[in-house]
């Protein structure tokens, strides 16, 4: 007898809901302790970071956390250490449910281990999409506030190359007593990137991690400390199911997880323009 393995220690989040769809038909819908968008299975073979990757992650309960956060509006941006000045305060987290979803072809879902590899191979993919462009460009309403959104992160002018603008940027968040360890870049941006020498590999070495996607507006760059400016308050909690097809007949396979951004320190991030060319 096959048991559930909800936490997905055994299985693949394609197997956990083939196996479901075996048992339930159109009615199947799998409830995962997990954040199935971690585990899209060609990350294992050629590393790509999403913006999740970046963040540090806590484990919340509840639908709304409260977490803190420092204000820099009124520092004096020519002292050694303007952190000094910062003013510290709370704002409210608001869980949100990110949902993708894809149609999928009766055929597939006649053979379990094609249904699984849908899932694994295209479902997920479009989820870490959607999760990408929700935790940079969200609007916050009932949700998260996208960090491309967030009142406080700073602004930059390109100057000189891409890596000379890369690394003046990094060095720009020390400004606030940061120190740069994540880029979030478009695709276009971040390919040239091979042309610059060893670049990307001395990013690497001082711990610089790289996320590209393309939900950040070409010619641009998010720049940050990561790790200490923004919290994802992650519920650990996904579904995977099917629906009827909006207005076409058939079904689409939909899978949604639950997550909030908390914002600690807005000023760790910049967001720089990138040089044409």
């Amino acid at each position: 007898m096959l048991l559930d393995d909800p936490e997905l220690n055994r299985r693949s989040p394609g197997e956990e809901f083939a196996l479901a769809y075996a048992r339930s038909g159109s009615a199947a819908r799998t409830e995962l302790r997990a954040a199935i968008s971690d585990l899209f299975p060609p990350a294992k073979r050629r590393p790509r970071l999403t913006v999740r990757h970046l963040l540090r992650k806590a484990v919340v309960t509840a639908d709304e956390v409260t977490v803190f956060r420092e204000h820099a509006e009124a520092v004096d941006e020519t002292t050694a250490a303007p952190e000094w000045d910062f003013r510290s305060g709370t704002t409210t987290a608001r869980v949100q449910t990110i949902r993708a979803s894809v149609p999928v072809p009766a055929e597939i879902l006649r053979d379990p281990a094609a249904l699984a590899a849908f899932v694994d191979f295209r479902l997920l993919v479009r989820l870490g999409t959607a999760e990408n462009d929700a935790l940079l460009n969200g609007a916050g309403d009932e949700g998260i506030r996208g960090l491309l959104r967030t009142p406080g992160i700073r602004r930059r002018q390109a100057a000189g190359s891409r890596a000379e603008t890369l690394l003046a940027t990094a060095a720009l968040c020390e400004w606030y007593g940061g120190s740069a360890d994540g880029i979030v870049m478009h695709p276009n941006d971040w390919w040239p990137l091979l042309t610059e020498g060893t670049l990307l590999d001395r990013l690497a070495g001082q711990g610089v991690k790289i996320s590209r996607t393309r939900m950040i507006p070409a010619g641009s760059a998010l720049v940050g400390d990561f790790t200490a400016a923004a919290t994802l308050l992650d519920q650990r909690s996904s579904t995977i199911l099917l629906e009827p097809a909006a207005g076409a007949s058939g079904l689409v396979l939909t899978a949604e997880i639950r997550e909030a951004l908390g914002v600690h320190l807005p000023g760790h991030f910049v967001l720089t323009d990138l040089p044409r060319g």
